[in-house]
């Protein structure tokens, strides 16, 4: 079946989740009681995870080489929110109050970036991210792989 590439990365997380289902099933009922019946049959599951695994990685794959074009856009979202990120960790306090028992002191500092540049340049960088966001949508909404999905 054709599906677009926005579909194909449902399909992933859908396939990610049921993976993680199964194996919490596995896990659970692998070992009881002898006096117990389990819920499932876990050889039946494993074979499950297997063709389920085996799916993803094609999937993966798949994804991939339809997105070597796109690459650019990507690395450079990924890059993008990490300066984001790293912006808003930059201490930009100049002045540090400390109370003490005997005495209320005022320490100040020096910041070569300040605040409002942070802001300023965290703002600029998600305008960025947000187009490229547009573009990644764009392309996932219109660029198509061939993948039969094992869920129903």
């Amino acid at each position: 079946m054709l599906i677009t590439l926005a579909q194909a990365l449902k399909e992933k997380n859908r396939l990610v989740g049921e993976i993680s289902n199964l194996w919490n099933l596995v896990r659970r009922e692998n070992a009881c009681w002898e006096n117990r019946t389990r819920s499932i049959d876990v050889n039946e599951t494993m074979q499950t995870i297997n063709e389920y695994t085996q799916k993803l990685i094609e999937l993966k794959t798949k994804i991939g080489k339809a997105n070597a074009g796109n690459l650019e856009n990507m690395y450079a979202l990924e890059e993008y929110k990490s300066q984001i990120s790293k912006y808003g960790n930059i201490d930009t306090d100049e002045e540090v109050r400390y109370l003490g028992e005997n005495e209320d002191r005022t320490l100040s500092k020096t910041c070569i970036i300040k605040t409002s540049e942070v802001l300023k340049l965290q703002k600029s960088l998600q305008i960025k991210c947000n187009q490229l966001q547009d573009a990644l949508d764009e392309y996932n909404a219109t660029h198509k792989i061939e993948f039969d999905t094992p869920l129903k």
